[in-house]
């Protein structure tokens, strides 16, 4: 392709489709990255050539994005942005699941297209506004593609995300039911020392029934998509020339002659060969029921539930006041549950700030009805 014009945009102009075409580099960077480790742990040899020709694709891509960049006045990036970079790919992928972190990739490089086209529409210049146009028209249509005959993809969603959702949700649970717990032992008892022990005892009670029902819940999951993988399997017993010969007669039944209802079934067996693709890879773990292991599923549910109540009892250990205790205790947790609901938008690409206060807040109000509950119980008491 050739060189875009960019003399004629302004300082703001420049910046801004700078930042877009960035966004897009670095998602496709990523899913180079991704592909290559899939590539190098493939047994298969088809599947490995596969995954290196998609590879070799996106590495394409990438490099015509980075030209971009530089038309803009970018630079290359640093070692250590590389080292980072490559890094996050690594845990994303174990977090969100190999066919979860691909989805990812995809979508916020999407978000990228998007950026660059209204900043295209916006342009005064038409030759300039028409040319950056295109190209995000072009780079849509190549993400189609792969959303669609690589992943199968039928909306824009993470659907592997189960390492995610373990590690958020015990996190959440330990700073809220702990922090809860530890107000409303303070509000019933207004004594530092049994608010620390009953607090460690909530914590090992609490970590240990998360990561129990953390895995039962992972564990029904795969037996129910088990149970009805096997269903299919029986539907699908039959051959492909059986199955040929009873879509023949079908038509044959419809009203079509033999010959053409021959005609019609090859065409429909030519289009299943396009979707072959997407049948090898799901052979690597890239079909949407991708859930994770059930015991993964209660370490990573388990451990941050119990790392996180420690946050609301830790003040307590110190020779401090009962008072500057609690307020310490409860001023680490609603900061803590900010850094969680704020860390979680790294996945879901949500207001960070929106997140974060939420997570705050339902912090607060929880901790706010457990204190007034229990000291309306030392009161009865």
């Amino acid at each position: 392709m050739k060189k875009m014009s960019t003399n004629e945009l302004t300082k703001v102009e420049r910046k801004k489709f700078l930042d877009a075409t960035k966004k897009i580099y670095a998602h496709k960077l990523m899913q180079t990255k991704g592909f290559g480790i899939l590539a190098r742990k493939a047994k298969d040899e088809k599947i490995k050539h596969l995954l290196l020709r998609i590879n070799a694709d996106e590495t394409s891509h990438a490099e015509f994005w980075f030209e971009r960049i530089k038309e803009l006045g970018g630079k290359q990036e640093g070692a250590s942005k590389t080292f980072l970079r490559d890094w996050k790919v690594g845990f994303m992928m174990r977090i969100l699941g190999t066919k979860g972190f691909l989805e990812w990739t995809l979508v916020g490089e999407e978000e990228g297209i998007r950026d660059l086209a209204v900043q295209a529409e916006n342009i005064a210049d038409t030759a300039i506004s028409e040319a950056w146009s295109r190209t995000a028209s072009d780079e849509r249509l190549h993400l189609e593609r792969l959303k669609t005959q690589v992943l199968g993809m039928d909306v824009w969603e993470i659907r592997g995300g189960g390492g995610v959702r373990d590690m958020i949700f015990g996190a959440n649970d330990g700073l809220v039911s702990t922090l809860a717990f530890v107000v409303g032992a303070f509000g019933a008892f207004t004594d530092s020392h049994i608010v620390l022990l009953t607090g460690i005892a909530e914590l090992f009670a609490g970590t240990i029934s998360m990561a129990v029902g953390s895995y039962q819940s992972s564990k029904s999951e795969l037996e129910v998509l088990e149970r009805e993988s096997q269903s299919k399997k029986v539907k699908k017993g039959m051959t492909a020339e059986e199955e040929r010969e009873e879509l023949i007669k079908f038509y044959q039944t419809e009203g079509f002659k033999r010959g053409e209802a021959e005609a019609i079934v090859d065409r429909i067996a030519e289009k299943k060969e396009a979707h072959k693709q997407i049948d090898t890879l799901e052979e690597l773990g890239l079909a949407p029921e991708e859930l994770g292991s059930p015991v993964k599923a209660g370490v990573l549910c388990g451990v941050s539930f119990g790392l996180a109540a420690l946050v609301p009892i830790f003040p307590f250990v110190f020779s401090i006041s009962n008072w500057e205790a609690l307020i310490a205790s409860i001023v680490g947790t609603l900061i803590t549950l900010f850094g969680v609901g704020a860390m979680k938008t790294i996945f879901s690409r949500k207001s960070w700030f929106r997140s974060g206060m939420e997570m705050m807040v339902i912090g607060a109000s929880a901790a706010t009805i457990t204190y007034i509950i229990g000291t309306l119980f030392s009161l009865i008491i």
